[in-house]
């Protein structure tokens, strides 16, 4: 869980360079980050976690676009089966409790820093703060961070129903102490994904970033290298003599002389400076330095793990702040793609959960999240509700010249059929149908 593995707690006082310098290595440890030495960022645990949405800034961008996504829903408490607004006392506790969830947080930051959690950690314990004596009262509600958070397991599994008989006690590490908290009052939220550890640990998913450990690495030894060419990339370039004497030995250049040089050479600049071309004598050759970044291919190395981290979230790459921008259509689709298949199934599945945590057992209620009004989604019901009436007209026109049935018709739009025997006949003009009878019977035997 929160620790390194069986290494022990990261505290406050534990001095990392310091354990390094004696010879240990940390899992999952920045090595190179501070250094000069190759950059790898092993992810296996909270802390490592923590550590990769510190030092690479695409994914700490993911992570936050996603929550304020999550926040575009409208909080809503209905009843599970009519979804018509719930009522009642605990609907009107719940709406309050999550409008103010704590005294330091409203709603949206819960929210974000919630999903911010389930996102980066793959879970969010959650505490749950009661009025003593009312056990379906709640006070408060908490996230706890998971790289704070350690569990202490049965080492049951299968055969249990109830969560106090997979895990028996839970706890907080604060401040160099450890903190135990009620079983009954810690619930969880989550991600949708699988454990892959081979303990008791394989009940609670892994995050999104296992198995990212070369993506983020690349990321930020990426920035390194780019930061490294701009703070130490030493000399812009070499002016040499290339005078010699009469044996064809170089000429070397007086100290003096070269002080001078130097500090002449400052008076000369495109922007700010008082000259722009320099005159002399001397024979002298100018030797640029330097790397050009453009062929360590910094930048599509960048671009192609972003990708990879954008794939892992769900989130679609034509939002982020790209080089290339992509087109308004382009981002206007990814909008729409990003809700219908990555926010709206977490929100549900999220909310879901949340429900489980706070709703009474017997209390019809349901906490979701409504995006309806997310204005991506909004072109899209527009669109479609155009392309249906066009649907809708064209098959009138074919129902009205006898071409297809009621429940063809109903077919074609998406809804199911009638079992009404009237809906798999054909269209016949009542009028018209009648003005021929009558002709047929008023005509002439001979006609007939």
């Amino acid at each position: 869980m929160s620790h390194f593995g069986n290494d022990g707690w990261w505290n406050g006082s534990f001095d990392p360079e310091t354990f390094i310098e004696a010879g240990h290595r940390l899992p999952g440890y920045m090595y190179g980050i501070n250094s000069e030495a190759p950059y790898f960022k092993s992810l296996l645990h909270e802390r490592d976690f923590i550590d990769a949405y510190r030092f690479c800034p695409p994914l700490k961008a993911i992570i936050g676009k996603k929550a304020r996504c999550h926040n575009n829903g409208i909080l809503e408490f209905v009843h599970p089966i009519t979804n018509r607004p719930a009522r009642g006392s605990e609907a009107h506790m719940l709406e309050k409790l999550l409008h103010q969830p704590n005294v330091l947080q409203a709603g949206d930051q819960y929210f974000s820093q919630l999903n911010h959690y389930v996102d980066l950690m793959g879970y969010c314990p959650i505490l749950i703060m009661r009025v003593p004596g009312f056990v379906d009262e709640i006070k408060a509600i908490w996230n706890v961070p998971p790289w704070l958070f350690d569990i202490d397991y049965t080492r049951k599994w299968l055969w249990e129903y109830k969560l106090t008989g997979i895990w028996k006690k839970f706890y907080i590490f604060w401040e160099g102490k450890q903190v135990e908290i009620d079983p009954r009052d810690l619930r969880f939220v989550f991600d949708d994904g699988i454990g892959s550890e081979c303990d008791t640990n394989l009940m609670i998913p892994d995050s999104k970033l296992v198995g990212m450990d070369y993506v983020v690495s690349n990321i930020v030894a990426a920035y390194k290298a780019r930061n490294t060419l701009i703070t130490k990339r030493g000399a812009i370039g070499i002016l040499s003599n290339e005078g010699t004497d009469a044996k064809g030995t170089p000429l070397t250049i007086d100290t003096d002389i070269r002080k001078d040089l130097q500090k002449d050479f400052k008076s000369y600049g495109i922007v700010g400076q008082p000259f722009q071309i320099i005159l002399t004598d001397a024979k002298v050759k100018w030797q640029q330095m330097g790397f050009p970044t453009k062929d360590l291919l910094l930048f599509e190395e960048i671009t192609d793990d972003i990708d990879r981290l954008c794939d892992a979230y769900g989130y679609p790459p034509e939002l982020l702040s790209r080089p290339k921008g992509a087109t308004y259509e382009n981002k206007n689709q990814a909008r729409i793609d990003l809700y219908q298949d990555t926010i709206i199934p977490e929100s549900v599945s999220r909310m879901s959960q949340l429900t489980s945590a706070l709703v009474s057992k017997d209390t019809p209620i349901k906490i979701k999240k409504n995006f309806d009004k997310v204005p991506a989604l909004q072109l899209e019901a527009k669109a479609k509700a155009e392309a249906r009436e066009k649907l809708d007209h064209a098959c009138l026109i074919e129902y009205k010249n006898g071409l297809i049935t009621k429940n063809v018709w109903l077919e074609k739009l998406g809804e199911e059929k009638r079992t009404d025997p009237e809906f798999d006949k054909y269209y016949i003009d009542t009028k018209e149908y009648a003005d021929s009878i009558a002709s047929q019977n008023n005509r002439a035997p001979e006609e007939k």
